[in-house]
């Protein structure tokens, strides 16, 4: 096992597909990191292991806040004011932040607040044009991914910038809306049928990755994914952020697999899931954007549908234990049952949007009273996650991480 094994660790709870993005991109700069629970955080794992960076994925923010606790996030913030680094992607570097809520604590690492939705970019994805300010890496600009972030409201004159916005990529998406094939003219049309703000002027010159002391250690928060697989810029940055080699994260096609083991649930689970896929994309509902990243119409929850597909065929890509296989078989049943629910739910969900976006050609909104109620009732309300997805996601979210710490290598 490589030495930069105990060198760096991942906080696993509540990432699910952004936590494979991570765990992959680690792996393939040769620094497969230790995985940890937030109940070993809580339990002194940061005191024991002592790593040299805790690497915190994407997810939801407040969603990772309440499963650490007030003991967790103590532990946290005790790691980095000793002198370790906190290395936040997105909802990771949302964690980090100063508390907005009072009912929701986050870790206060800095004194950054995130904008609010009416002074930011509130729904963008794809590759942006960033001005570089990091000494370790000689490039002065990159071309960065971001997926959905947040912004930060810089307030904070010890913050220290090492990336900002300047132009959106080729790929740059607002809300569901390809930014390259809207005339700079229409926008403000799109933004009155829309009713949230879709200019890229709300991103330049904004800061894209910044870091913040905390005691002896720091944070870095980028709501920049520098471990997006094929974007040769941004993990040269995350190698050298890390100090390891630099090495190209491979492209991930969550849609071609090679079995590791034979399981006749997971078969059957995966099966339902794409065939979900391929419906939705029948209707025009959902496409493909990456081999690991299905783009949607606005209001279809696909980022759902594409971390279940990539759960899956993760589970099946690896070599599993005897130990972890026979827990498994006790949950796989429920876990069968919930996915094929789900899938044929959904289904029947994505018709009637189908219908609905039909007979009101002008709205790009799910609305509906019925709809709502049947969206939220399988996938949870919004921001967030719950229903029959949520009771799904908890058992693979299980499963993984037990196979993943056992694997001996990752190849998806």
């Amino acid at each position: 096992m490589p030495t930069s094994v105990s060198k760096l660790a991942l906080l696993w709870d509540e990432s699910h597909l952004w936590g494979l993005l991570a765990w992959r991109g680690l792996c393939a700069l040769g620094a497969r990191p230790h995985l940890l629970r937030t109940t070993d955080v809580t339990a002194g794992a940061l005191d024991r292991l002592q790593p040299r960076v805790l690497v915190v994925p994407g997810g939801w923010a407040g969603r990772k806040a309440q499963a650490l606790g007030e003991a967790g996030r103590a532990a946290i913030r005790r790691y980095v004011k000793a002198g370790g680094t906190y290395l936040g992607f997105c909802g990771g570097a949302g964690l980090a932040l100063r508390n907005q809520d009072p009912t929701a604590p986050l870790l206060g690492l800095c004194e950054l607040r995130r904008k609010p939705a009416s002074r930011r970019l509130p729904n963008c994805s794809g590759h942006v044009h960033c001005r570089l300010h990091v000494p370790q890496y000689s490039a002065s600009e990159a071309v960065l991914p971001v997926w959905w972030p947040s912004q930060f409201d810089l307030d904070d004159t010890t913050i220290h910038i090492l990336a900002t916005y300047q132009r959106p990529g080729p790929d740059f998406w607002v809300a569901d809306l390809p930014l390259d094939d809207i005339a700079p003219d229409d926008l403000s049309a799109w933004e009155a049928i829309y009713g949230i703000n879709l200019h890229p002027r709300w991103l330049e010159g904004d800061p894209c990755i910044l870091s913040a002391p905390f005691g002896a250690g720091s944070a870095i928060l980028s709501y920049a994914h520098l471990e997006t697989p094929n974007s040769p810029q941004a993990n040269a940055l995350l190698a050298a952020l890390l100090d390891l080699p630099e090495a190209p994260i491979p492209p991930w096609d969550i849609r071609q697999l090679t079995p590791a083991w034979e399981d006749s649930a997971l078969a059957q689970m995966l099966a339902a899931v794409q065939g979900l896929i391929a419906l939705g994309e029948r209707h025009f509902l959902l496409t493909w954007r990456t081999s690991w990243l299905l783009g949607w119409r606005r209001g279809i929850p696909a980022s759902h549908i594409t971390t279940l597909l990539a759960m899956l065929s993760t589970a099946l890509s690896l070599p599993i234990s005897p130990s972890t296989r026979r827990w498994w078989h006790s949950q796989s049943p429920r876990c069968l049952e919930l996915c094929q629910r789900l899938c044929e739910e959904t289904a029947r969900y994505l018709v009637q949007e189908r219908r609905s976006m039909t007979q009101n050609p002008s709205s790009p909104e799910c609305g509906g009273s019925t709809r709502t109620s049947m969206r939220q009732r399988l996938f949870g309300p919004f921001p967030g996650y719950g229903g029959v997805y949520g009771q799904l996601l908890q058992i693979l979210d299980e499963l993984l991480a037990k196979i993943l710490p056992e694997a001996p290598d990752l190849k998806v």
